[in-house]
Parts: structure tokens; C-alpha cells; sequence
């Protein structure tokens, strides 16, 4: 089936999406909700953001011998959803949520680079779903502020843990000892 020819973006599951034949066109999908949601590439300037964070914590996950770093796209499958989250940590203890094509389960970690046609999305949608699916650390990357938002769950809600701006340290409750200068994300 292809998505032209659907009656509906709705009613969409994770089995429904990995049976479908999709174009093979560069095109990203997620399932949201049961909504089907085209995703466009991203821009340069967000993939720079998303590869400084990816090496921060694959610098702090190599040397503490702590789990596994993984940068979009992949997908990851939490219940019927299927999204593309821009950075997944996965712990060391959680490794059989690595599947052969994709992470099946929450891990530790997120993190979204904001952009105009994600914002509301990643600030809305998946911030809940990743709270109802049990992503313990959910950062939050907003390139036009500079900042880093490391929210952390804490009796099923996100609560924020720092706002990492200007000299103010990126730190984590999840990556132990884990603290970096925010400049590091942002440097040109």
C-alpha cells in the first residue's frame, strides 16, 4: 500500500508501518499517535548539532564502558509508535533492546534538535511519549536559543534537571559524572 493510496494517514501501528512497502525514496516516516508523519531531511546546522551531542556522550560512554550511542536515523519502537529520534544512549544494561534493524524499547536516553517542522512535535507528541514509554532522560536541543534542556522522569512526568546555557553545564542524571560545557553543542 502506498501512502497516496491510503484512505487515511490514521490508523497507523508499528506492524501496520514494517508491513508496509515504502517508496524507497529517502523519505524518513514516524507513527505518532497513529498518525503517519513524513519527516523532511534535516538542514546542515542541525546535523552538526546532532553529531556534538552524539560525540559528547559516545566520549563519556566509551570511557566509562556504559552502552551504546546511536544517531538518526533509526528507528526506535515504542509500543505502536515508530520514531527517529536525532540521539539514542542506550545503556550497557539494556542491550537486548537493540534489535538487527531497529531499537525495540525505551532506553536511557533521547535527545531532539529542534527545527521548524519538528518543534511542535518533538516538544509536544514524543515528549509524551517518551514519558509514558519510559525514556529516563529526555534533552532537549533548541539551536535558536542555544541551550540544552536535560529534562529527567520522575514519577512518570519529565522534570527539568538543568538548563545548560552559556557557562552553565550540559549534566545528566542518567550518564553518571557525564557534565559538558554547553559551547561544546554550539561551537561553530
Amino acid at each position: 500500500m502506498d501512502v497516496a493510496a491510503a484512505p487515511s494517514r490514521l490508523g497507523w501501528t508499528a506492524k501496520k508501518y514494517y508491513a508496509w512497502s515504502r517508496p524507497d525514496d529517502g523519505t524518513l516516516y514516524e507513527v505518532l499517535n497513529g498518525e503517519l508523519i513524513m519527516t523532511a531531511s534535516p538542514v546542515p546546522r542541525h546535523q552538526q548539532l546532532v553529531f556534538g551531542i552524539a560525540k559528547l556522550i559516545d566520549a563519556w560512554a566509551t570511557a566509562q564502558a556504559a552502552g551504546e550511542v546511536f544517531v538518526s536515523p533509526i528507528d526506535m519502537v515504542l509500543g505502536d509508535d515508530v520514531v527517529i529520534p536525532d540521539v539514542v544512549f542506550v545503556s550497557a544494561g539494556q542491550r537486548s533492546i537493540i534489535g538487527p534493524e531497529r531499537i525495540e524499547g525505551a532506553p536511557e536516553l533521547v535527545v531532539e534538535v529542534l527545527s521548524l517542522s519538528t518543534s511542535q512535535r518533538d516538544l509536544r507528541l514524543k515528549w509524551d511519549l517518551y514519558a509514558r514509554s519510559g525514556v529516563r532522560e529526555y534533552w532537549v536541543v533548541n539551536p535558536e536559543a542555544a541551550t540544552v534542556e536535560v529534562l529527567t522522569l520522575v514519577n512518570g512526568a519529565y522534570q527539568r534537571h538543568v538548563l545548560a546555557q552559556g557557562e552553565t553545564p550540559i549534566t545528566s542524571q542518567v550518564l553518571s559524572g557525564f557534565s559538558a560545557p554547553v559551547s561544546s553543542v554550539f561551537a561553530p
